[in-house]
């Protein structure tokens, strides 16, 4: 047998490698957003003598702004991996890659909409858990909490997909291959 492997014959991904990447890329992204923060609102923030990028402290606009910036370095992370190798850097060390239905690489259309619908299900979650800080209300965390199954909901679905994709799979019609060990 080939030691090179169809990319029509490898594989889909696991859950489990998949998560692995996830968290590994994590990290990278959380360092990204810190240097993103460091380098381009902490000026503005001293400059404007405040101590947060909150609507209180320094407006909406400049809320807004540091809330878009977050969102574009947290896609261009993605974006442009996926688009250049299919691999981040976990996926790389977890040994999965992203490739177009047709075993083509990924678009930046599909990489906007992979990245979107993973995304889009845990909004509802995180934005009830910060209105349940704000309100310091149980309740409220609570319904953030359940609501946190939408977002696993999207991960689990590819139980059911006899191609094993998850709902960003999909919906950007895309699909996250297990590379063979070298």
């Amino acid at each position: 047998m080939s030691q090179v492997q169809s990319v029509s014959t490898l594989p889909p991904a696991g859950l489990f490698s998949r998560l692995g990447a996830l968290v590994s890329d994590s990290f990278v992204v959380f360092g990204l957003l810190a240097l993103s923060t460091l380098f381009l609102f902490v000026p503005v923030l001293s400059m404007l003598g405040k101590k947060a990028m909150t609507p209180s402290e320094v407006g909406w606009a400049w809320s807004l702004l540091y809330f878009a910036v977050m969102l574009s370095v947290w896609f261009g992370f993605y974006g442009y991996f996926w688009t250049r190798s299919g691999q981040t850097i976990g996926m790389r060390a977890w040994r999965i890659r992203v490739e177009s239905q047709q075993a083509g690489s990924v678009k930046w259309s599909q990489a906007l909409k992979r990245w979107l619908s993973a995304a889009v299900p845990w909004l509802p979650c995180f934005l009830l858990l910060i209105l349940a800080e704000r309100e310091h209300s149980k309740l409220l965390e609570r319904a953030g909490q359940g609501l946190s199954l939408l977002g696993f909901a999207a991960w689990l679905v590819m139980y059911a997909d006899p191609a094993k994709r998850t709902w960003h799979d999909r919906t950007s019609n895309t699909r996250v291959i297990k590379l063979p060990k070298l």
